[in-house]
């Protein structure tokens, strides 16, 4: 098999001046590094990788972390899934005996827990702020629970 020399870049602007320097370089005394190649490829990646923005429920203090997944996915201590999921209450039914205790009767219609309902959120807050809003709307959701003294 023949081999051929092919020059990749000669005559392109920029690249025979990064020559110059990476030869000029070559001749000075190296430091005497012990980090490996492969850490210097790991410590590169993760240079280049692109920060990640830390979104509303990672600023969170973990238990309310813990709160608002729980109240998210529906898994947690309300009569209806302690009653579909883990036959734990005799019934799914919300002691106000109007509908199943679900995360958002108790967050959005229960009668009984409207007193601190108000206070937490004087006006009207859809489902999906209380869940899925910003910092505030979050932290105002866990201290909703935190006030009611809803195990979640």
């Amino acid at each position: 098999m023949l081999k051929q020399w092919v020059p990749a870049h000669c005559g392109i602007p920029g690249n025979e001046t990064a020559d110059e320097l990476a030869k000029l370089g070559a001749r000075e005394e190296q430091p005497d590094n012990p980090v490996s190649f492969a850490e210097k490829k790991t410590l590169v990646k993760a240079a280049m990788r692109p920060q990640s923005t830390r979104d509303a429920y990672h600023l969170l203090e973990r238990w309310q972390q813990v709160v608002i997944m729980r109240l998210r996915t529906g898994h947690c201590r309300r009569n209806a899934h302690m009653f579909r999921k883990l036959k734990l209450t005799p019934s799914p039914t919300c002691p106000c005996s109007l509908e199943d205790q679900t995360p958002e009767h108790v967050l959005m219609t229960c009668p009984q827990l409207k007193p601190i309902r108000d206070i937490v959120w004087p006006a009207s807050v859809p489902l999906r702020t209380k869940l899925y809003g910003s910092r505030q709307d979050l932290e105002a959701t866990t201290s909703f629970v935190s006030k009611t003294n809803l195990m979640v």
